[in-house]
């Protein structure tokens, strides 16, 4: 019997942007045969945050998939996990070409909307908030918040979590969107599935890994004006995932007066840390 299996990839990740052409997948998928002329589907998640897979097949010849295609799951850290079986439906010979698509996160994590952050940097120091949700520049439709920062300004986490994503590599910022994938970003995932992006670093300014834990408070980086930026600052938002894409959070911060359910744009604000 003659049995082709093809495997094509295609990773879509929307926010931050990392080129996976260089690095490796962040999920291997494989198969191997079952020893009836069949063959099993796994999946082995990489890293320490979940990943939505979708595996779709562009052929399928003399083959019956054990479940509906194209299949989607989320492939948390781990042992291998099986995803599926291709059984032949006659002693013919087979074929079949596979392609699938990665995006970070899980989209039925329960996020907790209640949650207080800490202004994403140092304790006592101050700065402008310049764009809030909607703004008129980049903000359109979306949670986030600009602080006005020279570079070289110590980032400090919001939020406890464990790091998924550095990009420091690059020195490249300007005006047009067309710079928005050269911005450095790190990003944390949250105990309750949510991220947070500290976005716009100076090139080599994480000073974290992926794979650490942070703390509220914790120095992580340092701002830059890398990415789709006209000045020096720091972009911060959460988001939490939805199928294949992103949903950014409104968030509630720590103020030395109480909690603020919303922050106001021009107003500096001082960070206070627990």
């Amino acid at each position: 019997m003659n049995k082709i299996g093809i495997l094509i990839v295609a990773i879509l990740l929307y926010f931050p942007i990392v080129n996976f052409a260089q690095q490796e997948s962040p999920v291997n998928i494989f198969h191997e045969p079952t020893g009836d002329g069949g063959f099993r589907y796994y999946a082995k998640n990489l890293r320490l945050a979940p990943y939505q897979l979708e595996v779709s097949f562009d052929a399928l010849q003399n083959l019956t998939a054990s479940v509906t295609l194209p299949y989607f799951t989320v492939v948390y850290p781990g042992e291998p996990t099986t995803l599926f079986e291709l059984t032949p439906t006659n002693n013919g010979s087979t074929s079949f070409r596979s392609s699938y698509r990665l995006t970070l996160g899980d989209p039925n994590a329960t996020i907790d909307g209640k949650f207080v952050y800490q202004l994403p940097y140092q304790s006592e120091e101050a700065y402008r908030m310049v764009q809030g949700p909607n703004g008129a520049y980049t903000h359109q439709g979306k949670y986030a918040w600009d602080f006005l920062m020279d570079e070289g300004t110590k980032v400090c986490a919001s939020r406890d979590g464990v790091v998924v994503t550095v990009k420091e590599d690059s020195n490249l910022g300007g005006a047009d969107k067309s710079f928005m994938p050269h911005a450095n970003v790190i990003t944390v995932m949250h105990n309750d599935g949510s991220f947070a992006d500290y976005v716009h670093l100076q090139q080599h300014g994480a000073l974290v890994e992926p794979g650490d834990h942070v703390t509220s408070g914790q120095v992580i980086g340092y701002s830059g004006n890398t990415g789709w930026s006209t000045n020096a600052h720091l972009h911060f938002q959460v988001y939490k995932a939805i199928k294949f894409g992103t949903q950014t959070l409104p968030a509630r911060f720590l103020l030395a007066d109480g909690i603020a359910e919303q922050l106001q744009e021009q107003v500096v604000y001082p960070a206070v840390h627990k």
